[in-house]
């Protein structure tokens, strides 16, 4: 949830912010120009971006502001800059912008206003988490029946193509016009990829059972710090359903958080768990 896109034509200044962030445990992703900052908010939600103004010209500072109202309205943009004057300002909060920041940033600044603008766009999030919750119980009769009945997955594999096909309604979901046809299309894809995937494996190799293999004690090891630079909620949800077998409406209860987005957050959480594990 608290990725943010960084946009600035000066790849340095991108990778010193992105650094900056990176040492107070946010993620992000760098865009260098408004054409590739498009591409990324189309593909991706990012609930902050931090937009330089003057780009290739200023006029882009106000392009990638249109943009982002049209292809991800749920954004909230910081705009930075070190030329504008209080009509420009006012400019740029017409065109949707949340925050004016002045250049030079310094870091506890920069860091305190994207917190709190993230902290936003959580409650406003949290405040859609009743509708949300009343969808994912709406479809998910539909959406096991398709995979289990349909396509023939197991209970266990079911459930895993539907917290999959959750989080990419969760992710685009600003762009979704109708919602239980879009998630039913959505799983019935995914099934199929799951089908051509495992034929494509059958092919490569004859199925052989492996082996249980006890975790060493240095994989423990390993795991344990994995998790300890993980954030708070990616931590304990790996904790809580990965090792403790919790179920997602115990988690649901314990942490707060709607039953649609579990699954969602825990797919993220596991993705984050691995690639700390492979790095």
């Amino acid at each position: 949830m608290s990725k943010i896109l960084v946009v600035d034509d000066e790849p340095a200044v991108v990778a010193g912010i992105r650094a900056v962030l990176d040492l107070n445990e946010i993620d992000s992703e760098g865009a260098w120009d408004c054409d590739s900052a498009e591409e990324r908010i189309a593909g991706e939600f990012f609930p902050v971006i931090l937009a330089d103004l003057r780009m290739r010209s200023e006029e882009d500072g106000f392009r990638l502001l249109d943009a982002v109202r049209r292809i991800s309205p749920k954004s909230r943009v910081a705009t930075m800059t070190a030329y504008a004057d209080a009509e420009t300002e006012a400019r740029l909060r017409e065109r949707g912008a949340s925050l004016v920041l002045r250049k030079p940033l310094l870091e506890n600044e920069l860091m305190a206003a994207l917190r709190q603008m993230l902290h936003a766009v959580e409650e406003a999030e949290s405040a859609h988490g009743d509708d949300d919750d009343a969808l994912y119980a709406a479809t998910l009769g539909t959406l096991q029946a398709i995979s289990r009945g349909r396509f023939g997955f197991s209970t266990e594999d079911a459930e895993e193509l539907v917290q999959e096909t959750w989080l990419l309604f969760l992710e685009k979901r600003q762009a979704v016009r109708t919602p239980k046809t879009w998630l039913s299309g959505t799983i019935a894809n995914l099934c199929r990829q799951e089908i051509e995937r495992r034929t494509r494996d059958r092919a490569r190799s004859a199925e052989m059972p492996e082996p249980a293999v006890e975790p060493s004690d240095d994989d423990v090891l390993a795991i344990h710090q994995a998790l300890a630079k993980l954030d708070d909620r990616s931590r304990t949800l790996c904790t809580l359903i990965g090792l403790e077998q919790r179920s997602y409406d115990e988690v649901s209860t314990s942490q707060n958080l709607p039953i649609g987005s579990v699954g969602p957050l825990y797919l993220r959480a596991k993705d984050r768990l691995r690639r700390t594990l492979a790095g």
